[in-house]
């Protein structure tokens, strides 16, 4: 596993597997957190169809949005010492990308766009926050 960042007093983030277009084309990126306030471990992976993608916007994080709940969220929580507590699926219209913190965001936007749009998808990026 790769670890992003680690924080004493923030949560952490390894990415499980990283984002990519499995066979059904979805989108797919799959996380591990340590929730220090809650002092449980969470196993996030999410899960959407690029067909389904309509917007790329960022406000404190950078979130890939869908006009329904097309985004499939499964959650599996651990305590301290990896004992499996609860797994809960949910849909959103909402695929976090775990992406807060870029430098160049503007540019990373921009990459992002070509790319959908060169795989034959167009999405819109109306809300950017610097």
């Amino acid at each position: 596993m790769k670890e992003i960042k680690k924080f004493s007093d923030e949560d952490s983030l390894k990415i499980i597997q990283p984002f990519h277009v499995d066979e059904s084309k979805k989108l797919v990126l799959e996380v591990e957190k340590y929730n220090s306030y809650s002092e449980q471990w969470e196993v996030i992976k999410a899960e959407v169809p690029l067909d389904k993608i309509s917007g790329f916007i960022r406000d404190i994080n950078v979130i890939f949005e869908t006009e329904y709940k097309d985004v499939s969220e499964t959650i599996t929580t651990y305590n301290e010492k990896r004992e499996l507590l609860t797994t809960n699926t949910r849909n959103t219209n909402m695929f976090f990308t775990q992406i807060s913190k870029e430098n160049n965001i503007k540019s990373f936007r921009n990459a992002v766009l070509k790319a959908f749009k060169r795989a034959g998808f167009s999405i819109n990026s109306e809300f950017w926050a610097n």
